[in-house]
């Protein structure tokens, strides 16, 4: 018997244990779904609250701005060289896998960095940022 055969015997075994009804099993997998799109619009309004907490930087050009700080390569699981100043990012570049163009320093994630991490609380602390904020009287 290959693997998959023993992958339909199992599904049946639980198929065959499985004493509900039609109409029970449909409503047990309504409710499973109406509480998971509940916690879903409970989760993006948590998120969209927390964004505007957040410090948000708007340059006179209309490009906006977050803090953020650099992943490190996570080979090994840990982020050991994860960067620990908070830079000034474009906003949409904030967030693993979403972006890897430099921040308003310039500083720029290296090749095998994940990228930037997503959006901070606290405020730019990278001195080159910082000044270049001021500079734009942000």
């Amino acid at each position: 018997m290959g693997i998959f055969g023993y992958l339909d015997r199992i599904a049946a075994e639980a198929e065959a244990r499985d004493t509900r009804t039609p109409e029970q099993r449909a409503a047990d997998v309504a409710a499973y779904e109406a509480r998971g799109r509940e916690a879903a619009i409970r989760l993006a309004a948590e998120r969209v609250e927390f964004l505007a907490a957040a410090p948000r930087y708007v340059l006179p050009d209309g490009t906006a701005w977050r803090s953020s700080d650099m992943m490190g390569t996570l080979r090994t699981g840990r982020q050991g060289d994860q960067g620990r100043r908070l830079h000034a990012v474009p906003e949409e570049d904030c967030g693993v896998w979403s972006g890897a163009s430099p921040a308003l320093c310039g500083a720029q994630p290296g090749p095998r960095s994940v990228g930037w991490g997503d959006v901070r609380s606290e405020p730019v602390d990278c001195p080159r940022c910082v000044a270049k904020l001021r500079k734009f009287g942000l």
